[in-house]
């Protein structure tokens, strides 16, 4: 009895809520203008407010979203913690992939594989494919679960299979590599290639170092370096680094210091350490010598 009305109780505030809001359609709709258009703190009170109403689950997402990626200001793990867990409970597969992703990178909260598995899995048997991807990186790593490529393997053939490029790239990682299926370079290149086409950083990179090795295509430091390129433009370190090296030992490239100097910087700013090394190798003005068939750039994944 007194649960039945506790419930009436909690409906009828609810009701008072919404009504106090307005016009709850066209708030929403404002809301994601404001977001679409980058003005995230604008778009953050909005969505705040319609977090108030107990069935806006994907306005507590995007609230927990916004403060967990610092997009209105600061990072505040706690806040997004909250909005996340709020969501998840009402079933928001989004909230709990970023809830494992939480656990899993210890933002937030202590780092436990078994919290961060046990959202993956809920979201990714329900069809969400960026738990799908993180479902398959647990089983490859054997984080909170006994190591399993076979299944990781799978778990990324799903999520590419939804049109998820980091699916796409790792999927194409287990081929280059023959981890939890057989060594396939041609389908390593094609899953590479899918990703690319939706700008995926990781897969551009991937691309030249097949290019780089003549695994899938034929050897060609040339397209090497345009990969390169289009991976460290968009802030790749690992593309930043050895395309600092095809500068400076003139692969696939002119040789070129200062270009060199331009992509080590870039990558020491993101704490690669090879590429401290080498620019102070650089400012030494110190020659490397390296026959083209020895200059090769192995596959990376998430």
């Amino acid at each position: 009895m007194l649960i039945t009305v506790l419930i009436t109780a909690l409906a009828y505030s609810n009701r008072i809520y919404i009504c106090m809001l307005g016009d709850v359609n066209a708030l929403y709709a404002d809301a994601v203008s404001k977001y679409e258009k980058h003005l995230y703190k604008e778009s953050l009170v909005l969505f705040e407010k319609l977090s108030g109403i107990d069935s806006a689950v994907h306005s507590r997402f995007v609230s927990g979203d916004i403060y967990y990626r610092g997009l209105a200001g600061d990072v505040d793990y706690q806040r997004a913690f909250s909005y996340f867990s709020e969501a998840a409970d009402r079933n928001s597969l989004d909230a709990h992939n970023n809830l494992a992703v939480m656990y899993l990178s210890g933002h937030g909260v202590d780092v436990d594989y078994s919290k961060a598995l046990r959202h993956f899995q809920y979201a990714a048997i329900n069809g969400n494919p960026k738990a799908q991807v993180g479902l398959g990186t647990m089983f490859r790593h054997g984080w909170g679960t006994p190591r399993n490529l076979m299944t990781a393997f799978e778990w990324y053939r799903k999520a590419a299979a939804h049109g998820d490029a980091d699916g796409m790239n790792n999927l194409g990682y287990m081929y280059a590599n023959g981890f939890g299926t057989q060594m396939d370079p041609d389908a390593a290149m094609f899953w590479y290639r899918k990703a690319a086409s939706q700008n995926h950083a990781k897969a551009q990179f991937n691309i030249g170092a097949l290019y780089s090795e003549g695994r899938g295509c034929e050897r060609d430091l040339v397209k090497c370096a345009e990969w390169l390129m289009k991976s460290a433009l968009q802030g790749e370190v690992a593309a930043q680094f050895n395309l600092g090296n095809m500068y400076y030992l003139g692969k696939g490239v002119e040789c070129d210091f200062s270009q060199a100097e331009r992509w080590y910087l870039r990558a020491v700013a993101q704490g690669h350490r090879n590429a401290e090394r080498f620019l102070e190798i650089l400012e030494k003005k110190q020659q490397i010598v390296e026959l083209d068939s020895c200059f090769t750039i192995h596959p990376i994944n998430e």
